[in-house]
């Protein structure tokens, strides 16, 4: 198949790129700044934005799939900020709907955030038709796309995939300010610097191996879609920062210091994701534990310095 991915620079993007790559699936990805993409077999870099009405119409006019993972922020970059998101990720995604109105029958896959707009779940687990309530600006947009695609699925008749992961993590992904919770934690062992947690560090947060991850765009690819689907893609258990920090130094042979900090009021408590539709649909669970999932990647991680 033909596949236009969007936002294939980022670490999730990456992974998938290279993931049906290898399936043989033919990799069209737009990206920013074409010097980024490497060559490789079946992807082809094309400089260009969301909203560059010339590279879109060409390239999703014969795509039998368009992933979105493009987005700009994270929930401490556009914290207090709620214009970043509406300018930097709401209006690029509704002008790229406008271009694919046109473009009849080919599925588009978004790329949202389960730990973002979902609430507090501390009894239970959350399936796809749990309440959601996001409590930062950028899992507020998220959301709104999610919104804005069950309209432009219901005026178009285009298939719509709502993905939702949980704390993607492995080789490959790097720091971002208050984001990526697994790297900056084996950097602060590494240098020996302390790492703070707001709140106690009891919340519980689901954590998902990138290979798992990007496994499941495989399944999902290899299904004729229809409609409006969501699916939850976590690792189904889920675990306290304290816990995965007492886990990291157990792998690491090192010891972590630590600082408690107050709550900062845009945090879950509390997270437990159903993924049963993904395994019943698609076929695809998760199949790497936590503790192999970090000792794959703290071995990338001093590899990688």
């Amino acid at each position: 198949m033909k596949i236009l991915l969007l936002g294939a620079t980022g670490f999730l993007g990456k992974l998938v790129t290279s993931r049906l790559a290898q399936e043989g699936h033919e990799l069209v990805c737009l990206v920013r700044n074409n010097a980024i993409g490497k060559a490789e077999a079946n992807i082809t870099y094309v400089q260009a934005t969301l909203d560059d009405t010339q590279a879109i119409q060409e390239h999703a006019r014969d795509a039998d799939y368009v992933l979105h993972f493009a987005w700009d922020t994270t929930p401490g970059t556009s914290e207090g900020q709620p214009a970043v998101e509406a300018v930097n990720n709401l209006l690029p995604t509704f002008r790229l709907l406008e271009h694919l109105h046109a473009r009849s029958g080919c599925p588009l896959v978004f790329v949202s955030s389960a730990g973002a707009v979902y609430d507090d779940v501390i009894d239970g687990t959350a399936t796809e038709s749990s309440r959601l309530s996001p409590k930062s600006y950028y899992g507020a947009g998220k959301l709104s796309v999610e919104m804005f695609l069950h309209a432009y699925a219901a005026q178009t008749g285009h298939p719509v995939v709502i993905v939702r992961p949980t704390n993607v993590y492995g080789p490959g992904q790097r720091i971002k300010r208050q984001f990526a919770i697994v790297p900056t934690l084996m950097q602060a062992i590494r240098d020996g610097t302390t790492f703070k947690i707001w709140g106690s560090g009891e919340a519980t947060r689901d954590y998902l191996y990138a290979a798992d991850f990007a496994e499941f765009f495989v399944s999902l690819t290899n299904k004729p879609q229809q409609n409006v689907s969501t699916y939850n893609v976590a690792h189904g258990r889920s675990c306290s920062i304290n816990d995965l920090c007492g886990l990291l130094q157990e792998i690491s042979g090192e010891q972590l210091s630590l600082e408690h900090l107050p709550e900062r009021g845009v945090d879950l408590k509390g997270v437990s994701y159903d993924c049963s539709r993904a395994k019943a649909e698609l076929g695809w669970q998760a199949t790497t534990s936590l503790r192999e999932g970090l000792t794959k990647t703290w071995d990338w991680f001093l590899k990688s310095q």
